[in-house]
């Protein structure tokens, strides 16, 4: 069992050495709902859409006061606005259209001073989810490597890989609640054995004071049956000396009778007792076995739990290590 442990421990740490990966951002051409752009792309390990989208309209929304008072249409000072486009604004939403995403008049000091529209596909992959994101400045140019300086460009890296990570976190903080919760189900059922056990302890405890008290009711009969054969013993002396035929011989006999029955029946309820007792050591000794094995699967059960522990060990760590 301990070499199961151990093995299975060695497998959680190679598994979470394998799954711990760095979040890094690429920047290339894809193709999006106003053609092909380029594209700010991460790939987000095991996550499935439903875990990116959600976090995505957070992580965009998520502005200054001022800004949510503020963010107009498209505001003055966009030296790449357009002039002959109207555009509405929901200052808040995220908007879907078909597998794209978009939302209006975003503004990120550390990518640009003037407003963006960023625009975001989400492709689900074997290893998770690929996720592009399009900057646009609002109504107008897209921004790429020949509109933007350098650090701009590093800096929608950052903003994007930072996100990648918030996202990546969210995934393993959910496979850490779900390795607790396996946790605590396997700790149920080791409850549920212990309490097994104690229940079987107690029917044994319970069948020990019956034989107890079956062994004082023998002791008790033997004493009635020492006593019936001084009586007849005492009777056997009187009957000697009595005469055939009479009342006194007839009644005489009569009790030697009554005393055999008695001391007969005496010897049937010993028996009896006897045989309460062999059955009653015989389910204590079934009992026995029993927890005997209940034992086995508790210092399994107990394994299994020390697996599952330090699965969330590993997971809190691979979160941590989340790069």
């Amino acid at each position: 069992m301990k070499h199961f442990y151990f093995l299975t421990t060695f497998l959680l740490v190679a598994i979470c050495a394998q799954s711990q990966k760095k979040i890094e951002v690429e920047i290339g051409q894809k193709n999006m709902s106003k053609g092909t752009q380029t594209a700010i792309t991460v790939l987000i390990p095991e996550a499935k859409p439903n875990d990116v989208e959600p976090a995505w309209k957070k992580y965009v929304n998520n502005r200054s006061v001022g800004e949510r008072i503020g963010n107009l249409a498209t505001q003055v000072g966009n030296i790449f606005k357009s002039d002959d486009k109207q555009v509405n604004r929901d200052k808040l939403k995220v908007e879907k259209i078909g597998d794209e995403l978009f939302v209006k008049s975003i503004e990120q000091a550390m990518i640009t001073k003037h407003l963006m529209d960023i625009y975001a596909r989400i492709i689900e992959l074997p290893e998770g989810c690929q996720f592009n994101t399009f900057f646009q400045y609002t109504d107008s140019a897209f921004i790429n490597e020949t509109n933007a300086d350098p650090e701009q460009i590093q800096n929608m890296k950052a903003y994007i890989r930072d996100f990648g990570v918030i996202v990546y976190q969210g995934v393993v903080d959910g496979q850490i609640k779900e390795a607790k919760k396996e946790v605590s189900k396997q700790e149920g059922v080791l409850k549920d054995l212990e309490s097994d056990s104690k229940k079987e302890e107690k029917n044994i405890t319970k069948l020990e004071v019956d034989i107890q008290e079956t062994e004082a009711e023998i002791v008790g009969i033997e004493s009635d049956i020492k006593r019936l054969d001084e009586k007849i013993t005492a009777q056997k002396v009187t009957f000697s000396g009595l005469k055939k035929g009479t009342p006194e011989y007839d009644a005489g006999k009569s009790e030697q009778k009554d005393l055999a029955k008695e001391k007969s029946k005496c010897f049937s309820k010993i028996k009896s007792a006897k045989s309460k007792i062999k059955s009653k050591q015989m389910d204590i000794k079934s009992l026995q076995t029993k927890i005997a094995m209940n034992d086995a699967k508790i210092n399994s059960q107990q394994t299994v739990i020390q697996a599952k522990e330090q699965m969330v060990q590993y997971l809190i760590q691979k979160k941590d290590a989340i790069q």
